[in-house]
C-alpha cells in the first residue's frame, strides 16, 4: 500500500479539522467555531483504495507575529510545505482572497501538486464570490463542498485520488511519536474552548503532564495554563462545575478516539505571559 502525505492549509475556522473528521468518520481533530483553535500540526490516517493517506492538519497561519506563540503556530504549519506529497488549500466563499493569494505564493515555491477547495457553499450562493476567487487566484480549477451538508465530498475524494495517481515519488511517511499525545491535548483544548467565553481560547493552553497506559483504564493528567487569576476562576467555575464539565466532554471524545476507558484529571495553573515562554511552548509541542 502506497503512503501519501497530504497537507491541508487554510485560514483559521475555514473547516480543515472538520474535513479530516468527516473523511476519517471519527472525531479526532479539534473543531471549534472560534478562531485559532488548532495550534499544532497533527496527523491522521485515511485509507483510500490502494493508498494510506496521512492528513496533516495545520494551524491557521494568518495571525500576526505579535508574540512567540504566534510565530510558532506559523512555523508549525509552514515546515510541512516541503515534506508532503499533495497540498489542499481550503477556503470559503468570501469578500477577499488576499490571504489565499499570499499562501499560493508559498505553494508555488514548494513546487508541490496542489488543489483548491471551497467549503461552506451552503452558506452563500452568489456568483460574485466565485468570480472574485477565480480572478484573485487566477484559476477555474477548484472543488466546491459543504462539510456540514455533505455536499461535494465524494467528488473531492475522487479529485484527491486523481491527483495522487499522478504523483511519481512520495515523501517519507513518518508520524511524530508524540502525535497521539498531541491529539489528546488538542481534544482537551476543544472542550475548554467550546465551554468558555471568547477571550479564554487564545489565552489558554493545555499540557499533558502524564499519560499512564494501563490494561483497562488509562490515566491522563493534564494542566490548563492561563494568564490571569480570573481566567482560572472562570475555568474552575462555581463549586468546580465548569472544570468538571470540561473534563467530561474531553473524556468522552478521548475515549471515542482510543476506544478505551480513561481517567482524566485536570489542573489549572496561572502562568503570566506564557505565550512568550520558550520552555513552556516546547512543553506544549508548539516549538520543536
Amino acid at each position: 500500500m502506497k503512503k501519501v502525505k497530504l497537507l491541508i492549509l487554510g485560514k483559521s475556522n475555514v473547516g480543515k479539522s472538520s474535513l479530516i473528521n468527516h473523511l476519517t468518520q471519527n472525531h479526532i481533530s479539534l473543531v471549534s467555531n472560534k478562531i485559532h483553535a488548532t495550534r499544532l500540526s497533527t496527523f491522521y490516517d485515511f485509507r483510500l483504495k490502494d493508498y494510506l493517506i496521512q492528513f496533516i492538519d495545520t494551524p491557521g497561519i494568518s495571525i500576526t507575529d505579535n508574540n512567540l506563540l504566534a510565530k510558532a503556530m506559523k512555523s508549525n504549519a509552514q515546515k510541512h510545505f516541503t515534506n508532503c506529497d499533495l497540498i489542499i488549500l481550503l477556503t470559503q466563499l468570501q469578500d477577499s482572497y488576499d490571504y489565499e493569494s499570499a499562501i499560493m505564493e508559498d505553494i508555488f515555491s514548494s513546487n508541490k501538486p496542489y488543489m483548491i477547495c471551497v467549503n461552506k457553499i451552503d452558506q452563500k450562493q452568489n456568483n460574485k464570490y466565485t468570480t472574485l476567487l477565480e480572478q484573485k487566484l487566477n484559476t477555474k480549477d477548484y472543488s466546491m463542498i459543504s462539510i456540514k451538508e455533505n455536499i461535494g465530498i465524494n467528488l473531492l475524494v475522487n479529485d484527491i485520488l486523481s491527483k495522487i495517481e499522478n504523483i511519481n515519488n512520495f515523501t517519507k511517511y513518518k508520524i511524530d511519536k508524540k502525535n497521539d499525545v498531541y491529539i489528546v491535548q488538542e481534544l482537551i483544548r476543544e472542550s475548554l474552548i467550546n465551554s468558555t467565553n471568547e477571550e479564554l481560547p487564545y489565552e489558554s493552553a493545555v499540557r499533558i503532564i502524564s499519560y499512564d497506559k494501563q490494561k483497562n483504564i488509562d490515566q491522563i493528567n493534564a494542566e490548563i495554563i492561563v494568564t490571569k487569576e480570573n481566567h482560572k476562576k472562570i475555568i474552575i467555575g462555581k463549586n468546580g462545575k465548569m472544570i468538571k464539565a470540561i473534563g467530561i466532554k474531553a473524556r468522552k471524545n478521548i475515549e471515542s478516539l482510543l476506544n478505551k476507558r480513561i481517567n482524566l484529571s485536570l489542573f489549572v495553573l496561572v502562568k503570566e505571559n506564557w505565550k512568550n515562554n520558550q520552555d513552556l511552548l516546547k512543553d506544549f509541542g508548539y516549538i520543536d
